[in-house]
């Protein structure tokens, strides 16, 4: 998994970002077993962790309001992957 395909799928604005699974269905990732989940989480973490340090990706921290109210982070493209 490289850094511009994380970036395609990440939308442009914060009202629109996505969760570590949202982000992982719309790159096609295979996650129907736990084990599978656990990998693809493991490595879409680690590429958006780098694309965060680097500047190129924002993240929020937010609540869910359906269902669980767990906590979650949300992801989107800052104005620097846009140009």
């Amino acid at each position: 998994m490289n850094h511009e395909e994380v970036l395609a799928v990440l939308p442009d604005s914060k009202d629109e970002a996505k969760s570590i699974k949202e982000i992982a269905q719309a790159m096609g990732l295979e996650i129907s077993s736990y084990v599978d989940w656990i990998r693809a989480e493991r490595r879409l973490v680690r590429a958006l962790g780098a694309l965060t340090k680097w500047g190129w990706v924002a993240c929020d921290n937010r609540q869910k309001e359906e269902g669980h109210k767990f906590w979650y982070n949300a992801y989107w493209k800052t104005e620097l992957a846009k140009e």
